[in-house]
């Protein structure tokens, strides 16, 4: 395949998926980019450490934490969580008004079948994303979803990525402290954000952590097998920081994109809909494994809209070695920082006709004996990037979706609010901002967002415990 590029000063962007391949497999010669060396505060983590043997170390540590029984302890608390959001979804302004009031919340939403006040879903998605991971990786109760004391993090997550975006393409910012001229307030919330962290991880230790097996446990005691190492306190600060943001924002982001799409795909919502409710005949049966996993709509619904808005779009660059190398017949200089831009290749038509047109279809065919055009589709489709550096957390992302989506359509009904703005505007002067039926989100290393602003109301017969 041809290779397409656009070189600016020393990076190299690709948008062909077999030279994704080539960049970010196993046993590639490329380093992570001495750019994220600006992201680092007082000690590297998993995203920004460019030591090969130093990744493959932490990389090993955290993944003995995301364990298939780390999975099954978690799974009543995400439950748990998810049915509280739904109840907040419906609840009346009434009851918002005396939760606000009295400091609490409310066991169940008012059980009427009308349409309940609109609600900001990029707003509700950071909250449970929120709270689903600081039950995972802390056993912490933040209870966003019902409390306005943390609610804060949120942007405090939102505007310190602005500023590291921007040094991540321009590290020179960080000279003479330009940086701090130029986003004071990002370094306000970057500021308040790590004293959450402190406090977090001081109320984690303080907690009786005998009875659950949470990752944070598991990163304090697991050793690497193969070097014997485990964390220094400094790692775990440093990886506890990369969590929180992996954990929460990106996981935010993809629920309210499948919000956003099925919310405006009446055919797609209705499909995904009645396979959730002919699956299950009640909120107990959905439980993680074959039933839930035989929800291929809903996972089609789900791979779709992260393909069209992707958590992270931009390409995560790599360092091409010293004395060069050859991507796709073309030589790429030592030193050059070369990536794939995950929305590039995610709306190229070589792989995904229409491409930004909304189709689950589009991941209900088999790739066993499909045409060519199918198995590039498959192969190109990289939300959570590919290779030894590929998200560890994938695995319990889709578990989360997975779940949150099948427990709201069969609790609630949603749909578009009248004042929705979430999309493009046709007269927009930037261009792709036009295309009103696409998610609009702005890259700033994760993605900043704005709706869909959603209307819900709960199915009547449905009985929730």
């Amino acid at each position: 395949m041809s290779l397409a590029s656009r070189v600016r000063r020393t990076f190299c962007f690709i948008y062909t998926f077999s030279n994704s391949l080539d960049i970010y497999a196993q046993g590639k010669p490329y380093l992570k980019s001495k750019n994220y060396a600006a992201m680092v505060h007082q000690a590297t983590n998993t995203l920004t450490v460019r030591d090969r043997k130093d990744h493959g170390r932490r990389r090993r540590v955290i993944q003995q934490g995301l364990s298939d029984a780390t999975l099954r302890a978690f799974e009543p608390y995400m439950y748990e969580i998810i049915n509280r959001f739904c109840d907040r979804l419906v609840q009346t302004s009434e009851e918002e008004a005396a939760l606000a009031a009295k400091g609490e919340s409310t066991e169940t939403a008012h059980k009427t079948a009308t349409w309940k006040s609109t609600r900001n879903m990029s707003e509700w998605c950071n909250y449970l994303a929120f709270d689903l991971m600081a039950t995972f990786i802390f056993s912490g109760k933040y209870n966003m979803l019902e409390r306005n004391q943390y609610r804060y993090v949120v942007k405090c997550i939102e505007e310190s990525n602005i500023r590291v975006s921007t040094i991540l393409q321009a590290p020179c910012l960080k000279n003479f402290r330009i940086d701090k001229l130029l986003f004071p307030r990002a370094i306000i919330a970057r500021n308040m954000f790590l004293n959450f962290v402190g406090k977090l991880l001081r109320d984690t230790k303080k907690n009786d952590r005998s009875q659950r097996k949470d990752l944070f446990e598991m990163l304090s005691h697991a050793k690497d097998p193969e070097s014997g190492r485990g964390f220094s306190p400094e790692e775990i600060v440093a990886e506890s920081v990369t969590l929180v943001v992996a954990g929460a924002d990106t996981s935010a982001t993809a629920m309210a994109a499948i919000f956003f799409y099925l919310s405006r795909n009446p055919d797609a919502y209705a499909r995904a809909a009645t396979e959730v409710r002919s699956t299950f005949s009640s909120i107990e049966e959905i439980l993680g494994g074959a039933r839930l996993n035989s929800c291929r709509y809903l996972r089609a619904c789900i791979d779709e809209a992260m393909r069209m808005s992707p958590s992270v779009g931009q390409s995560l660059v790599r360092e091409a070695p010293v004395g060069g190398t050859t991507v796709d017949g073309e030589f790429i200089p030592g030193g050059c920082d070369v990536g794939v831009p995950i929305y590039a290749i995610h709306h190229n038509e070589a792989y995904y006709p229409d491409p930004f047109n909304y189709n689950p279809e589009r991941w209900m065919v088999e790739k066993e004996g499909a045409s060519q055009q199918i198995l590039d589709q498959y192969t190109a489709y990289n939300p959570f990037s590919v290779g030894p550096r590929s998200c560890m957390g994938k695995g319990v992302a889709l578990v989360e979706m997975m779940a949150t989506f099948a427990v709201v359509m069969f609790r609630l009904d949603f749909k578009m609010a009248e004042d929705d703005t979430a999309g493009g505007k046709p007269n927009a002067k930037e261009f792709g901002r036009h295309r009103s039926n696409e998610y609009q989100l702005k890259d700033h290393i994760t993605s900043a967002k704005e709706g869909p602003m959603l209307r819900f109301r709960p199915r009547v017969d449905v009985k929730v415990n």
